[in-house]
């Protein structure tokens, strides 16, 4: 997946949650907040914040930053047949990655060359001199993709994976090891339609939520966790 699909998701979704490391304090903490992406382009995802926050120390001092993201909502839109919460089709977002400042000649290179966001940030910066841009430029993520009553497809599930800047990443889903004597009791109990048959079986890994019961109806132990991305 390139950086210009993953910046339209973003832009779908509006603001994120941003997650940084404060160990500046003491023991450390992890930290949140509400903000947004200004821009995306082929070396990274731009933000900006204050340097007299605690978020632009963190940043500083870690490097390190997660965002994650929902669209439309998530919010349940009623009950389905059996009762339980329905939410309409939908996707999540979330990526982890290193961070990096950009000095002002950057910002101005940029918006210079056409970026809008960037031109935005310099608008803002004039009236705000304590505006610092940073870019997201490696890191890895998700864009889990929802469909959990199959209006739209025959499975729940299309989990794309990716990395960019240099990063790498685990794909998602638990794992099916050569012990499996392809009982199919793990196609039995799993809702997501994420197993198929073989010797051994084998798990889509897109579809799969890693919700574990697989894991706890295979007689053979055969079944791995999964991995973080």
């Amino acid at each position: 997946m390139q950086l210009g699909a993953i910046f339209a998701a973003i832009e779908k979704i509006g603001c994120l949650t941003f997650t940084t490391l404060d160990t500046a304090s003491g023991p450390p903490q992890i930290h949140s907040r509400i903000a947004h992406f200004l821009a995306g382009d082929d070396e990274g995802l731009y933000f900006m914040t204050m340097a007299v926050k605690p978020f632009y120390r963190q940043l500083v001092d870690s490097k390190k930053l997660s965002v994650c993201g929902i669209y439309p909502s998530g919010r349940k839109t009623g009950k389905d047949r059996n009762g339980m919460p329905l939410f309409e089709p939908g996707f999540t977002l979330r990526i982890t990655g290193d961070v990096r400042e950009l000095a002002f000649e950057t910002v101005q290179a940029k918006a210079d060359a056409g970026n809008a966001g960037m031109q935005f940030a310099l608008y803002d910066m004039a009236r705000y001199p304590a505006i610092r841009i940073f870019c997201l430029h490696c890191g890895k993520g998700e864009i889990y993709d929802y469909d959990f009553e199959k209006d739209h497809r025959h499975h729940k599930l299309l989990r794309t994976r990716f990395a960019f800047g240099g990063e790498r990443f685990n794909r998602s889903g638990v794992r099916i090891s050569d012990a499996c004597t392809s009982c199919g009791r793990c196609v039995e109990t799993c809702t997501f339609d994420a197993i198929a048959p073989g010797e051994p079986y084998q798990v889509i890994s897109e579809r799969c939520d890693e919700c574990g019961n697989c894991i706890l109806s295979c007689p053979e132990n055969a079944i791995c966790e999964s991995k973080t991305i």
